[in-house]
């Protein structure tokens, strides 16, 4: 049995309104900003992803940009969400999760996410 037989959910993270603080810093023709504002939000999210890592029955599947997978078993959940609920930073820099038993699911869980406010984490109500 290889290693992901064991996860029955996915994770999606995905960093609030990056776009949107890394345009201005292009909009406003700021490169040290531009790069200082893209570093951040990349240790930011090697931070949550090592940290995620560490959760028992949590992999991570992907990295990339503002972005993470993961998949996790149901045993997990509840530590996932707290130790994410604890990486969020107001003010500096947030994230949305969704997680579901597909990674459809996943991701309509990030968009409930996104769609009530940000910075939340939704379960898929079929979970």
């Amino acid at each position: 049995m290889s290693r992901s037989e064991n996860f029955s959910l996915f994770a999606i993270v995905d960093g609030d309104d990056v776009g949107n603080k890394v345009e201005s810093r292009i909009l406003a023709n700021d490169v040290t900003g531009f790069v200082s504002t893209s570093e951040m939000i990349s240790a930011a999210m090697e931070r949550t992803a090592d940290r995620a890592a560490r959760v028992p029955g949590v992999m991570v599947i992907s990295t990339g940009g503002d972005s993470i997978l993961l998949q996790l078993d149901d045993d997990s959940v509840a530590e996932l969400v707290d130790v994410l609920e604890a990486l969020q930073r107001p003010g500096y820099i947030t994230f949305s999760v969704g997680v579901g038993g597909t990674l459809q699911q996943s991701f309509i869980a990030l968009r409930m996410a996104k769609s009530s406010g940000k910075c939340k984490i939704v379960i898929h109500p079929d979970c």
